[in-house]
């Protein structure tokens, strides 16, 4: 009897011991329907993911995981699907989060070119999962944005601001006045602004288009900064000259403003009296034109007579001849006086003339001339 109780306490303990291993998670799961099949798939880590975590595609649950494995240092979860889902074979798995206390699911997104269909023994491989954003990763990205980011700054600034502010009231309201009549008077130019824009716009494409011309004129820069580095002397001195000239011209001009500006008068009127004489200069030009080609179309050997005068006025002496003839010089003679109405056509006539009457005379003179006489021999 005392054997029989001690194996009945055996018995209890033992089934209590393993009882104290054995959890909800390690039981049958069958939570989407009786109809299912089971796929395969490799992640990286599993941290958070346990048997019985959903399988979603879109909002709704499709799965359970009914298994967890390490094959290959990978996780591989075991995927228990209801048989009316449809969905590509080359689908991915996301691990993702509904809030940041929650447990981690399954994500079945469909890809961009869905290729084939999910079936019994189908395995995802670990190229096609992802994780999500994890409780530790948003925790720290918290972190950084609370500890590294602008806030600090901010509260700076906020602070100066404060002080700057602080018993300026009037100020800031007349700042603000200032700043809406400003925008008032800028609206009026806006065809002008959207111009200007237009036109840096056009500039900039034109540098785009000439891109490979811009690149040259720099690459030219440097040697013509050398140039103009090796001449700085020059330049200096040339400067200096500059300098000299124009504080010579302002000793000049200063004082004198009133005469200057009756000389602009003087010069407007000069200018319109040779614009008048332009025009009578040329019909007299043109006469004379008209003229010489008549007096020289006349027939050698015909009795030519001319009789003319030419009066020149003082001031146009001075324009033609630079004061020829109110200078004192002796009258030009009729042969410069054909010579200059003709343009020097005799005078060079008369020279061809001379030379041709020479070289005859010179030959006839060569031919009369008496051979010499030889002496016995």
């Amino acid at each position: 009897m005392r054997t029989v109780r001690v194996a009945a306490l055996a018995l209890t303990a033992g089934v209590s011991l393993s009882a104290c291993a054995t959890g909800l998670q390690d039981l049958p799961m069958h939570g989407v329907g009786n109809n299912t099949f089971t796929i395969t798939a490799d992640l990286d880590t599993a941290d958070g993911i346990v048997s019985g975590a959903d399988v979603r595609q879109g909002q709704q649950v499709i799965g359970r995981v009914t298994g967890i494995a390490l094959v290959d240092q990978r996780a591989r979860l075991t995927l228990t699907l209801d048989d009316t889902v449809r969905a590509p074979g080359n689908s991915t798995l996301r691990v993702e989060l509904p809030s940041a206390l929650g447990n981690p699911f399954l994500r079945l997104n469909s890809p961009d070119s869905p290729q084939g269909t999910l079936h019994q023994g189908s395995h995802i491989s670990a190229r096609d999962t992802s994780l999500g954003p994890q409780v530790e990763s948003t925790l720290a990205a918290l972190g950084n944005l609370m500890s590294g980011s602008g806030i600090g700054q901010l509260k700076t600034v906020i602070t100066s601001l404060n002080t700057a502010f602080a018993d300026r009231s009037d100020k800031v309201g007349d700042l603000i006045d200032t700043l809406n009549r400003m925008l008032t008077r800028s609206s009026e130019y806006t065809d002008d602004f959207n111009a200007a824009m237009a036109a840096a716009a056009d500039v900039s494409d034109l540098f785009v288009a000439r891109r490979q011309m811009v690149a040259d004129f720099l690459d030219q820069v440097p040697a013509a900064v050398d140039v103009l580095a090796g001449q700085r002397r020059q330049i200096g001195a040339l400067m200096a000259q500059t300098t000299t000239l124009a504080a010579n011209m302002n000793q000049i001009v200063s004082g004198r403003r009133s005469e200057l500006n009756n000389l602009v008068g003087d010069a407007r009127t000069v200018l319109d009296a040779l614009g008048s004489f332009n025009d009578d200069v040329g019909q007299t030009m043109r006469h004379m034109n008209s003229f010489l080609v008549n007096f020289a179309s006349a027939i050698r050997g015909d009795y030519l007579v001319f009789d003319g005068g030419l009066d020149i006025p003082a001031s146009i002496d001075k324009v033609l001849t630079g004061g020829l003839f109110l200078s004192g010089q002796p009258a030009p003679t009729m042969g410069e006086l054909r010579d200059l109405i003709t343009g020097g056509i005799d005078k060079d006539r008369r020279e061809k003339t001379r030379k041709k009457t020479k070289a005859r005379k010179d030959a006839t003179t060569g031919e009369n001339a008496t051979p010499s006489q030889e002496g016995p021999r």
